[in-house]
C-alpha cells in the first residue's frame, strides 16, 4: 500500500502496518504519530478514542497500539472511531433557489402573531 508523508508529501511503499519507528525515507519525519493517525481530531488536538492513553506531543513519535495511518478513508471496518461517526446522509430535497432560500430563512424569524 502507498503511503504518503504528510510533512514533505514524498509518496513510497510499504507491506503491513506502520512500525513504531517508521521513517519517511525522504524527510526522515516520524510517521506513528497521532497527528498521523485517522483517530486524531485536530480541531480538539485529541484522540476520538477514550481508551487510549494521554499523549503530550501530537507531532512526535508514540506507541499507541491504536494507530492507523490516516490515508484519507475512514478507519478499518469493525474499528469504531469513537464519537466521530459518519456524515448525516444528505437531504433528498431540491436546491433551492435564492428567493426561495430567502424566504425561508425570514421565515425562521417572523413573528407568528402578524
Amino acid at each position: 500500500m502507498k503511503r504518503r508523508c504528510p510533512k514533505c508529501s514524498a509518496e513510497w511503499e510499504i507491506k503491513g502496518p506502520i512500525g513504531f519507528r517508521e521513517e519517511c525515507p525522504e524527510c526522515a519525519a516520524f510517521m506513528h504519530t497521532c497527528a498521523n493517525c485517522v483517530h486524531y481530531q485536530p480541531p480538539t488536538r485529541s484522540c476520538s478514542l477514550p481508551t487510549t492513553d494521554a499523549v503530550h506531543d501530537r507531532q512526535s513519535i508514540n506507541f499507541c497500539e491504536e494507530f492507523e495511518f490516516n490515508t484519507g478513508e475512514p478507519p478499518a471496518a469493525g474499528r469504531s472511531a469513537g464519537p466521530k461517526t459518519a456524515p448525516a446522509p444528505r437531504s433528498a430535497e431540491p436546491k433551492l433557489s435564492a428567493d426561495q432560500a430567502r424566504r425561508r430563512f425570514e421565515d425562521l424569524f417572523r413573528d407568528p402573531k402578524k
